[in-house]
């Protein structure tokens, strides 16, 4: 009897057509294995986010490898249900194919084309199963587990490294919680990562939702819980995090945040889930925990009631972060604090899925994304649960034996997942609006985001210092073809204060484009207006020309607009800011202003009544 703990409503009878069409990026992957063979790889792999259907790549690779090689194709999985959603998928997909499974009770026949096979069961020392089978493909499914002794018996067992069975390792993350290498060095298990499609451009491009960011600060000293094979020590964290107060605070905030979101929850262990279903139930939310010690009748039933929204908040131990897809879950609660980004990402991961058939059929990124906001799921919330950990001191960092300093322990964290410091406060804000603003820091502004805690409002005060500079600034396609100050005031125009006179207060000049390109001059005070003078439509000439007839205007102006003159480097005077102040400047970007030369060119932006960047808010 097949036994599943995912609803089949989007696969149909074997035999019938498949309705299947590979994303653009699928076939870009399914292309990138192909040339690897062709290249004379052997050992490969390939790497897509959670949500972006791995078995669907691979399935189409083993219906392809069968009809060009001639040759049959095993699957690898460690859990159940992994085993149950690749024979699944490659029957629809390939319904010529006869596909049989190998695990625990199950036993394929020997006929089968395709097996799919239990790791525990295959990769024991001294197995005689599937002693019948030659496969010229093997496929380990979350290849990332690779390393360990049952998947390289599996591997040296069937040729992988002989060169007679080529070998394709499919997973969302390429890193292992004990560091272990998996590619890019002569020790590495895989030779090459040929095709990677970020969880980034995944969400760009419209096929998984956005993630925004909660933190959740507890207090909680986690300094004498150990490290062990790359994270916590799981006994040791247990019995730091199973705390009343860390549970009723985490319920707490999620109910301030997500109260009407399904809810995937992350624990340490049994206990803890229970503690924490317990605590959820009590304030009355819908909730059940679900560990792999249940029976698989019991813990297909927690699922089960999950899925169809009996229940909404679904506490688990290590079931839901690998092989289990619940599409209407917008919202991931980190109760289990862990150093590895692997698992993080596994974790992370369960909620990115779009609700079914959203963005089905739809060709264009912009169609997708616009779909996915406009449906019942437009984004998740990851909740990270932060504790702290008092270990080090800032005087005195500790060393290891060998006298090296010793790197402090970094939980994984939603920030972190692209690019970010693992201690960002993102303030429920997406993590790529974020990562997108901060790109425009330059390298050194970056770097201070890892010196200090900092947080989505602080991002945005850094980057309002970032546009306001560049607007008070000479602009960069100005530089070096004119010395004078000019500022860019709107598309194809800039202006240059010219100081007073005796006779002319307020001089200005001003070039523009029209319409066609051409570039005209117009120089002007409160008393005098000279009109307009045609310059040019190449912009290197355009502001020689100005430039020239600007000195000819103003003969006297030289010091006032010269881009080089040592007075706009001095710092900016009280008598600047408080005209400043006047003019309707607020403190949150006087801030900001720093040189004499900045607070000019802001005084030159208000009389023009142009607009002036201001703090961005949230």
């Amino acid at each position: 009897m097949r036994q599943h703990l995912f609803d089949g409503g989007d696969l149909v009878v074997p035999g019938q057509a498949a309705p299947i069409v590979l994303r653009d990026y699928q076939v870009q992957a399914k292309a990138a294995v192909l040339g690897a063979k062709d290249r004379g790889l052997q050992r490969i792999m390939l790497v897509l986010p959670t949500g972006c259907g791995k078995t669907t790549v691979f399935a189409a690779l083993i219906e392809e490898f069968d009809r060009t090689y001639n040759t049959p194709s095993l699957v690898v999985a460690h859990r159940q249900e992994l085993l149950d959603q690749a024979r699944d998928r490659i029957e629809l997909m390939a319904p010529h194919l006869s596909v049989g499974v190998e695990g625990g009770s199950r036993e394929a026949n020997g006929n089968c084309r395709v097996v799919v096979a239990g790791v525990a069961s295959i990769g024991r020392n001294n197995t005689s199963r599937l002693g019948w089978f030659h496969p010229g493909f093997l496929i380990m499914d979350e290849g990332h587990h690779a390393a360990a002794d049952t998947w390289q018996n599996v591997m040296r067992r069937f040729g992988s490294y002989a060169g007679t069975c080529f070998t394709l390792a499919v997973t969302a993350t390429d890193h292992r919680m004990d560091n272990r290498p998996l590619h890019g060095s002569d020790e590495a298990i895989f030779e090459d990562v040929v095709f990677r499609y970020p969880l980034r451009d995944a969400v760009r491009d419209g096929w998984l939702v956005d993630l925004r960011g909660f933190r959740v600060a507890t207090g909680l000293d986690l300094a004498g819980v150990k490290t062990q094979l790359g994270d916590y020590n799981q006994s040791q964290l247990a019995r730091a995090v199973n705390t009343e107060a860390r549970n009723h605070l985490a319920v707490q905030h999620w109910s301030e945040i997500a109260s009407d979101r399904q809810t995937i929850v992350f624990c340490v262990d049994i206990e803890h889930a229970n503690s924490v279903a317990e605590m959820f139930c009590s304030q009355g939310v819908r909730a059940e925990s679900v560990d792999g010690t249940m029976k698989q009748d019991h813990r297909e039933g927690v699922m089960r009631r999950f899925r169809n929204g009996q229940t909404q908040v679904l506490v688990n131990v290590e079931v839901a972060t690998e092989g289990f897809d619940a599409p209407t879950a917008s919202c991931v609660l980190m109760l289990r604090p862990t150093q590895s980004w692997a698992l993080y990402t596994q974790m992370a991961g369960r909620g990115v899925r779009t609700l079914p058939g959203v963005v089905d059929g739809l060709s264009v990124a912009a169609e997708r994304r616009a779909a996915i906001l406009a449906s019942g799921k437009p984004d998740c919330y990851v909740i990270d649960v932060v504790d702290v950990s008092k270990e080090f001191s800032l005087n005195a960092p500790p060393v290891d034996e060998d006298g090296n300093e010793k790197k402090k322990p970094t939980p994984a964290s939603a920030a972190g997942l692209i690019g970010l410091p693992a201690d960002f406060d993102l303030q429920g804000h997406s993590l790529f609006e974020a990562a997108e603003w901060a790109e425009e820091l330059s390298p050194v502004k970056r770097a201070e985001m890892f010196r200090r805690p900092m947080s989505f409002d602080d991002l945005s005060t850094v980057l309002s210092e970032v546009d306001l500079l560049r607007e008070l600034s000479i602009p960069e396609e100005v530089q070096g073809i004119s010395r004078l100050a000019w500022m860019k005031t709107g598309e194809a125009e800039y202006t240059l204060a010219c100081g007073s006179s005796n006779d002319e207060p307020n001089r200005i000049a001003i070039l523009k484009s029209d319409e066609l390109g051409r570039f005209r001059l117009r120089c002007r005070s409160d008393l005098m207006d000279y009109g307009e003078f045609p310059v040019s439509d190449d912009l290197q000439a355009a502001f020689d020309g100005a430039d020239r007839l600007i000195h000819l205007t103003f003969p006297d102006c030289g010091p006032i607009v010269t881009a080089n003159a040592k007075w706009r480097e001095e710092p900016a005077t009280e008598r600047q800011f408080d005209a400043l102040r006047r003019m309707g400047a607020d403190e949150a970007t006087l801030q900001l202003v720093s040189t004499r030369g900045q607070a000019r060119a802001l005084i030159e932006q208000f009389k023009l009544g142009k607009k002036v960047p201001r703090r961005k808010g949230r």
